[in-house]
C-alpha cells in the first residue's frame, strides 16, 4: 500500500483528507514542520501534501529538510498564497504541483492517484 504523509496546520483539513486517502493509501498526519520531518526521516513515503504556511517553519523549509532524508518522495504543496520567489524555490526541489486553496478535493484526488497508481 502506498503511503501519505498530509502535512497542515488546520485539523478540519487534515481530517478531510485523511477521509478522502485512507481508503486507498496508508496516511500518515503531521500538523508541523518537526512532525513532518520526523515522519518522514523514520518511514518510506511515497508522497507528501505539504501546507506552505505553518506555525513553527514555511513550507520550502520542511521540503529542504525533507529532501535530505528522502529525494525521491512527490510532494503537493497546498497554499493560499503563492509568493514568485518561493515558487521558484519549490519547483527547483522538483514537487509535482502547486494547490491553490481553496481547492477542488477531488482534484487533489485525481493528481495524487495519477501520481502514485
Amino acid at each position: 500500500m502506498k503511503k501519505i504523509l498530509i502535512v497542515d496546520d488546520e485539523l478540519g483539513l487534515r481530517s478531510l483528507l485523511n477521509s478522502l486517502f485512507s481508503e486507498e493509501y496508508e496516511v500518515y498526519l503531521a500538523e508541523d514542520g518537526e512532525q513532518a520531518i520526523d515522519t518522514v526521516k523514520n518511514n518510506k513515503l511515497d508522497l507528501a501534501l505539504l501546507d506552505m504556511r505553518l506555525k513553527n517553519m514555511d513550507g520550502d523549509e520542511i521540503l529542504q529538510n525533507i529532501r535530505t532524508y528522502d529525494k525521491d518522495i512527490k510532494v503537493f504543496i497546498l497554499t493560499a498564497f503563492t509568493d514568485p520567489k518561493k515558487v521558484h524555490i519549490l519547483n527547483e526541489l522538483k514537487i509535482e504541483g502547486i494547490l491553490q486553496k481553496p481547492f477542488d478535493i477531488f482534484e487533489l484526488k485525481q493528481k495524487v492517484d495519477n501520481v502514485l497508481m
